[in-house]
């Protein structure tokens, strides 16, 4: 079994803390950058993407707080660049792209960005952006299609490839991503934002060695590891030995009846943790599959929030955590196996692991959350007269919307309302923004009264939204789960379920048709109206003690009636 570092340091506590959250201001300069350059939506409005910087053996010194489902794969994504395009032959100006979902990425519209940050002829570090882009090809606009049957309906996969060359950009890369996508403008855009945002990390570090010196960089680095390993492994030898089970259902609505079933055991044996997803759904033929990678950091963003809540996370966190994944389920699918609607399934690894480790640490946990991710993904030509060229052509749109919902209660506090959980993390967009780049008219956005599962302490609220096109036609995808009550978010100590989650075309009116789980392709027309509802948390402990003064308050608010 390997223990924690010694507590012997090569420096000073309070120099490696203050180093640390200067390690966190580069990340989040490399952030403030990409977002603030990107020309997508999902990226500058719903905070889609991630920025971190690494050591050059693939190691995560520090990360910007975006998408906890982007961040994990990087230290994989990194190893398989690095067998394809060896650490040795990076060079200063170098920028290495690949989105593969098998080489380590999560899903195809993720672009992984790498640059080598030298000090000299010395490699120090690395800098890395993920972005979501919102479409890179495949059958349907926003290209995440649950019905793919393997990765080559998924748009365009780069493997491992230099997209700049020693400060010289690839332009070759740069046409042929253009000739493969909806809205070449907007990802080539988006890229170069990835591109200004590992530049930014780059010129960050360089000031931080300038500050420290080359040798006390380094120092700082490894008893950063060294501390966050120690914290983690103190938290583990904390908590009683055993092997610690969950499993949970989610939707197909694809392929077959039968729901994906997650399975975990967690071994907690002195200062380590072993999770192993034996007996888990096997692979099946459509986009839910998640791969290793994106399970694997949903394993680590699940450990964070239990044994660690409120430090800096770096991969010393990860290293007392053993993760097993068979190959062939749908938490580690063999390829060609389709993935790109994976954030589904991935959203579930998170909930499942919080779920088995609810016993060791309730203090740290909480009950059951929405993890339906409603997601509106749409594509067309905005034919409204206002939006036609001079030689009246319409413009070609691309837009994707994410409806956060009711987090589960905890000990201590209600569940928050209306949130992206877990791997998620992404904003509404914004009524207005919607409006503006498609389209739609976003006719109401609220909480749903009743929605919060009972209890002593209340389960957060879910969130209607309704869109209305404007356009003649368009192409939408309209995707969730936790629709039914077996896959709905569980309460906890005599709390009850959170509300299902559900969509409706059209409501209220003649041609009214309540949509599956997963709409795909599905052409609506003129003044069509979709209606999507997120689930509600679950409840904490027994409704009957709920303080009056909550009570109280809640309907006052609305939030039951």
């Amino acid at each position: 079994m390997t223990h924690a570092p010694t507590a012997q340091t090569r420096t000073d506590p309070i120099s490696r803390d203050v180093f640390r959250h200067q390690l966190s201001g580069v990340a989040d300069e490399m952030s403030t950058a990409l977002r603030l350059s990107s020309y997508s939506s999902i990226i500058w409005n719903m905070y889609d993407y991630t920025c971190a910087l690494l050591t050059p053996k693939g190691e995560i010194i520090a990360q910007a707080e975006t998408i906890a489902a982007q961040l994990g794969i990087l230290p994989m994504a990194f190893a398989a660049v690095t067998r394809t395009i060896p650490i040795e032959s990076w060079e200063d100006g170098d920028a290495i792209l690949t989105n593969d979902p098998y080489s380590g990425c999560t899903h195809t519209p993720d672009m992984v960005l790498f640059s080598p940050v030298f000090h000299g002829e010395t490699l120090v570090a690395v800098a890395a952006t993920v972005a979501h882009h919102v479409d890179i090809g495949g059958k349907v606009p926003c290209s995440t299609a649950p019905d793919n049957l393997d990765i080559f309906s998924e748009g365009i996969r780069i493997t491992p490839m230099r997209l700049f060359d020693r400060g010289v950009a690839n332009t070759i890369v740069y046409q042929f991503i253009a000739a493969n996508v909806r809205d070449p403008r907007s990802c080539l855009g988006d890229l170069r934002a990835q591109v200004a945002g590992c530049r930014t990390g780059e010129t960050g570090v360089r000031a931080l060695i300038d500050q420290h010196g080359l040798e006390r960089f380094g120092d700082l680095i490894e008893d950063s590891f060294d501390y966050t390993e120690r914290y983690a492994r103190n938290t583990i030898s904390g908590l009683p030995d055993g092997t610690y089970r969950a499993s949970l259902p989610t939707e197909d609505g694809i392929v077959s009846q039968e729901p994906i079933t997650l399975k975990v055991a967690i071994t907690v044996a002195g200062d380590e943790i072993t999770v192993d997803f034996d007996g888990t759904s096997e692979q099946r033929d459509f986009g839910l599959n998640c791969p290793h990678a994106s399970a694997v950091s949903m394993v680590n963003y699940a450990m964070k929030c239990v044994l660690a809540p409120a430090i800096k996370p770096n991969d010393g966190l990860n290293r007392p955590i053993r993760i097993n994944v068979p190959e062939g389920t749908v938490l580690n699918p063999r390829f060609p196996g389709a993935v790109s609607s994976r954030h589904f399934t991935q959203q579930a690894v998170a909930e499942v692991v919080l779920k088995a480790m609810l016993p060791l640490m309730p203090e740290h946990a909480a009950a059951g959350g929405q993890i339906s991710f409603p997601s509106l993904r749409a594509g067309g030509l905005d034919d409204r007269a206002a939006r036609r060229a001079a030689d009246g052509s319409a413009p070609y749109y691309i837009v994707q919307d994410i409806v956060g919902g009711g987090m589960g209660a905890c000990a201590s506090a209600d569940g928050k309302n209306a949130v992206d959980t877990h791997g998620g993390n992404c904003p509404l967009l914004s009524a207005e923004v919607m409006e503006t780049v498609s389209p739609f008219r976003v006719l109401r956005t609220d909480l749903v009264p009743n929605s919060g599962g009972a209890g002593q302490q209340r389960g957060g609220l879910a969130v209607r939204r309704s869109y209305e096109l404007l356009a003649q036609k368009a192409v939408v995808g309209c995707y969730f789960q936790q629709a039914n009550d077996d896959t709905r978010p569980w309460g906890i100590f005599g709390g009850e379920e959170g509300a299902a989650a559900g969509a409706v075309l059209n409501p209220g009116r003649g041609d009214e048709r309540v949509l599956p789980v997963k709409s795909i392709g599905l052409t609506i027309r003129k003044g069509d109206v979709i209606e999507m509802q997120s689930a509600g948390g679950g409840g904490w402990g027994d409704s009957a003690e709920r303080d009056p003064a909550l009570v109280a308050r809640d309907l006052a608010e609305g939030y039951v009636r």
